[in-house]
């Protein structure tokens, strides 16, 4: 909304020019001194998504993030600071403390490798073998590796192999960032799922289902860094309809069985979880993967059933110069002079 908000705020300041230039009055001029402006402006304003949600004595903020993000994405920005700092209680997705991770390791290798000597190739036509080559060639993963797993753990190591070689990581995401934070202003942390519920949401799909995804995966793979590139960008300008676009509609049409388990069950749960803190009082700030936050099965629209006010949450940093005066405030004569 910020975006378009700006792009209709300086179309509408370009037409008052032109309308001021018939009768001798020159405003709003986008000279090098505006547009410096306007850029610094957005440096401050263009940000990760927030939304609120309230009643009469309670306040959830919903902070969607992104998991794997380039070592230089500037996206802590003041607005989220503000009410991180104000929150008493932090939701997050899951615990990824050393003994968590041990944990995790312990389920993956229990639900992602394959036994009795299965291979992902034997379910695999002649075109779809030659990808496995390209894509362990261009990935340097031996085939070796991910013939072994199971297709919805080759999946996610393919996504985690094209993320790195863009140079995204997950050690400094905004999930990550944000716990230590959490913990050093010693906030009350409360964890969403465990490590087993959420990778069942994808090592429980019908292996047909786990195979397409796997086989889509190695097809997309040589664009599948860009894209997850542009989606971090995105998401730092907090351009909502883009990461629509590239998020959860596309998980949808490509994967609705995935997207089911993954988003909208998972969604379900989440919101049974907020609501108990929302009938009590105080504030609270929830930092979840920002696909849980868009579309028609978002937790905002499963809040707003519940009957919570729910908005997005933008507070404008500095100097407002985006925003642009009407005709009829710069010369207010004008109705008056059209009236018989």
């Amino acid at each position: 909304m910020k975006k378009l908000y700006s792009f209709f705020s300086l179309k509408l300041c370009l037409l008052v020019l032109l309308a001021l230039s018939m009768i001798g009055i020159s405003a709003c001029a986008p000279d090098d001194n505006v547009m410096a402006r306007v850029d610094a402006a957005h440096a401050r304003n263009d940000a990760p998504p927030i939304w609120v949600v309230e009643d009469h004595n309670s306040k959830l903020y919903l902070y969607g993030t992104v998991h794997l993000l380039p070592t230089d994405l500037d996206w802590q920005k003041d607005d989220m600071k503000t009410v991180f700092d104000q929150a008493g209680t932090v939701f997050f997705e899951l615990d990824s403390s050393p003994e968590a991770q041990v944990n995790t390791v312990m389920i993956m290798q229990q639900l992602g490798q394959q036994t009795g000597g299965r291979r992902i190739s034997q379910r695999l036509d002649p075109y779809q073998l030659k990808l496995l080559e390209a894509v362990s060639h261009n990935g340097n993963i031996p085939i070796a590796t991910l013939d072994s797993m199971a297709p919805w753990l080759a999946s996610e190591f393919l996504t985690i192999a094209a993320a790195q070689q863009s140079g995204l990581t997950a050690e400094l995401s905004a999930d990550e960032t944000l716990k230590n934070r959490a913990a050093r202003q010693q906030k009350n942390v409360i964890y969403l799922d465990d490590a087993e519920t959420q990778i069942r949401a994808s090592a429980d799909l019908p292996e047909y289902v786990q195979l397409d995804i796997f086989v889509e995966t190695m097809e997309r793979y040589n664009g599948l860094g860009n894209e997850l590139t542009e989606i971090s960008k995105s998401w730092a300008k907090g351009d909502i309809e883009a990461l629509e676009i590239s998020g959860a509609s596309a998980l949808k049409d490509r994967a609705p069985e995935l997207y089911d388990t993954l988003i909208v069950e998972r969604n379900k749960n989440w919101v049974k979880k907020f609501l108990p803190f929302l009938e009590d009082s105080g504030t609270g700030f929830a930092a979840i993967g920002i696909g849980h936050l868009l579309g028609e099965d978002s937790i905002q629209k499963m809040l707003r059933d519940q009957g919570y006010d729910v908005r997005r949450y933008l507070a404008f940093q500095g100097e407002d110069v985006l925003k642009a005066s009407s005709l009829d405030s710069i010369n207010p004569l004008a109705d008056e002079d059209s009236q018989p």
